[in-house]
């Protein structure tokens, strides 16, 4: 923390300067202009303009290649623009096949025991409102194509659905980046959206599980089955609607289907172990679904 004194000009305004590491941090030139957001006693300064080349360095000695994608990610939805990485090894496949996960990232330079990779898409990070809702949006779509998959035509392969998941899962760790990127004014909110995109990525993965267990085993497509699948699918749409309009009557809806869909998985009798697990996929979203209410209402209040 740092302390300024107040100015008072000439024309009634009042000034005060910014510290000198942080505008070099941000590239902030006397053409600059920044975004200031009050809140009762604070006043928030963001650059929304462009910032310091951020740089990271992994040695690759004895890691093991999971570790090392882990890292690599990690690393990305830090926002960090540039990575290296050390090793005599042959990480071209490797890192080709993590970078498929990514929005932007590239490997630009393999010489000799370095490989470099960059963030070379100039993504404009800003707008993460309109980020953050896409990324909701493709975790609506899967739950409904995977209701209407599963006890509809069941066309869907095993290949397909991971595909879905990877693509899920690379929009979720993108508004992670963006958060880390740019972020809210707001500090609490953008601690919220953080939360939130770890938690939309469960929900896929969630949802990933529950589709793959038809694709594998196969279910009993009870109309007891179907019925409790299509209310934690509502379950899930209802909770994006409360993102947007985090009121009483929407919360109690939501928790009533929560309530109705653990009600009737107790209830449901008979069932092999494959559709056990399948039903208690859909029971854990509903679950998860309900808790996003609760940062809703963190950020409403």
């Amino acid at each position: 923390m740092v302390k300024r004194k107040v100015i008072k000009q000439a024309n009634q305004a009042y000034t005060i300067t910014l510290p000198i590491e942080w505008v070099r941090q941000n590239n902030i030139t006397k053409d600059s202009e920044v975004e200031i957001d009050f809140s009762e006693k604070s006043l928030i300064v963001t650059n929304k303009g462009r910032t310091e080349i951020k740089k990271s360095k992994i040695e690759f000695n004895s890691l093991n290649l999971r570790k090392l994608a882990v890292q690599i990610k990690a690393l990305y939805a830090r926002g960090i623009d540039e990575i290296e990485i050390i090793s005599k090894e042959n990480l071209t496949p490797l890192i080709y096949g993590i970078l498929e996960e990514t929005i932007g990232f590239a490997l630009v330079s393999n010489n000799k025991d370095s490989f470099i990779i960059k963030d070379i898409g100039g993504t404009n990070y800003s707008d993460l409102d309109e980020i953050f809702k896409r990324v909701f949006q493709m975790v609506l779509l899967a739950y409904e194509s995977a209701f209407k998959d599963i006890f509809g035509k069941q066309k869907e392969t095993m290949p397909s659905l991971d595909a879905r998941d990877k693509e899920i899962n690379k929009f979720c760790t993108f508004l992670e980046r963006a958060i880390s990127k740019m972020s809210y004014p707001d500090q609490v909110n953008s601690r919220v959206l953080f939360a939130y995109s770890f938690a939309l990525e469960k929900i896929g993965d969630e949802i990933h599980r529950l589709w793959r267990t038809n694709i594998k085993y196969g279910i009993k497509t009870t109309e007891g089955v179907k019925n409790l699948v299509e209310l934690s699918n509502q379950g899930l749409s209802l909770s994006f609607d409360i993102y947007y309009h985090p009121n009483t009557e929407n919360v109690d809806k939501l928790f009533s289907i929560r309530n109705e869909v653990r009600e009737k998985s107790m209830n449901l009798f008979k069932l092999d172990a494959h559709t056990t697990r399948f039903v208690r996929h859909a029971v854990k979203i509903i679950e998860d679904a309900a808790d996003l209410s609760h940062l809703s209402l963190i950020k409403s209040l």
